[in-house]
């Protein structure tokens, strides 16, 4: 969109939902080229307007990040995102409305299969009307090249801590390993099929997780969603968190 002086509502409106039915079919549509255009509002579909050729400040966060994906020929972009249907399909989301992605850094795995990830801050919604609280926090979404189990696992107490109410596969038990104490005691694994998780969680994914510091991990079945706080990430915390999930898949 870097020749279009006007984006209005009625081009969004169709190219938004030409991107949900893409993805519907199996398709990855990215629209580029909005840099040097503004918007009128905070609007889903705002009329975007292009400013000219005077480039558009970055902060110095931003400035980081735009380096590091040129440093590892990664893709980055800083623009607010409405499309948030991958995010959607996880469990944790369902009763958290997202507000708008941003800051939006992909890339490929090439010791996995070349799969594709995603990492952009996300901001979503706890609670409702006047005990409504916004959160800020950074996640990364891996797109499988396989199904695997559903499952939620996290540290313990991990959002216990901040949230009243944690939604977790309807409140299913969490499921020990006799064999790992001490990584039964450490984390909390809810799922679908508590034989089919155990199958799942071998040796070498148990040993890895139990030398690393996780949080949360999220498969909805082809895709997992991975964050450590909910706050908006460091570069530093970035680079470790691509580091850490690219090792997991390996051994998934």
């Amino acid at each position: 969109a870097s020749s279009t002086r006007i984006l209005d509502l009625t081009v969004q409106e169709y190219l938004y939902d030409f991107k949900k039915e893409q993805a519907r079919t199996g398709g990855k549509v990215r629209i580029t080229g909005l840099e040097q255009h503004v918007s009128s509002s905070k609007h889903k579909f705002a009329l975007k307007t292009k400013l000219g050729h005077a480039p558009v400040k970055l902060t110095p966060r931003q400035q980081r990040i735009k380096n590091l994906a040129t440093k590892n020929n990664w893709f980055y972009r800083q623009d607010v995102e409405w499309d948030v249907s991958t995010l959607q399909d996880f469990e944790f989301f369902e009763t958290r409305p997202i507000e708008y992605k941003e800051n939006a850094l992909s890339g490929t795995f090439p010791n996995a299969d070349n799969m594709h990830w995603e990492i952009s801050d996300i901001t979503f919604d706890e609670g409702a009307l006047t005990a409504k609280e916004v959160f800020h926090t950074t996640c990364e979404v891996i797109h499988l090249n396989k199904e695997i189990p559903l499952f939620v696992l996290e540290q313990e107490g991990f959002l216990d801590k901040i949230f009243d109410r944690v939604l977790a596969f309807g409140g299913q038990a969490d499921i020990d390993f006799k064999d790992y104490p001490e990584f039964s005691n450490r984390f909390k694994l809810t799922g679908d099929d508590a034989n089919q998780l155990r199958t799942f969680f071998t040796e070498p994914i148990i040993e890895f997780l139990l030398s690393k510091d996780v949080y949360h991990i999220e498969s909805n079945g082809n895709s997992l969603l991975i964050f450590r706080s909910l706050r908006v990430a460091h570069t530093e915390d970035i680079e470790q968190m691509i580091e850490f999930s690219e090792e997991f898949i390996t051994k998934v």
